[in-house]
């Protein structure tokens, strides 16, 4: 079955939006996503689909053995990369990494509530 572009958006949206106090705003004319006060865990540009996440410097390191992530623009010094979605398997690992950059940029009683088991 081929990917899907529209479905992997959809399905990036939907993680993004499930997680609490999370929302869209697209202040730029594509879609990011924030929490909370204004803090910005991800960005998501449709064609191609590409997703933009913080990630903590074990797992940037990781992410960067793989053809398909590079270090994002202007963000990038920060801790930022960019994966370029094209298949069922970047989805999958883009979708982790969204968690962890939602982790990674949420107030600690949202974090804590999002993440509990």
């Amino acid at each position: 079955m081929a990917f899907i572009h529209r479905r992997a958006c959809k399905a990036i949206r939907e993680l993004a939006l499930s997680l609490p106090e999370a929302y869209e705003d697209a202040p730029w004319g594509f879609p990011v996503f924030k929490v909370a006060d204004n803090r910005l865990f991800a960005l998501l540009v449709e064609n191609p689909v590409e997703l933009t996440v913080k990630l903590a410097t074990e797992e940037r390191e990781i992410a960067y053995l793989h053809p398909w992530v590079r270090r994002a623009s202007y963000v990038g010094r920060y801790g930022w990369i960019t994966a370029t979605i094209e298949d069922v398997e970047a989805l999958e690992t883009a979708l982790e990494w969204l968690r962890e950059s939602y982790y990674l940029k949420a107030p600690a009683k949202l974090r804590d509530a999002a993440f509990a088991e």
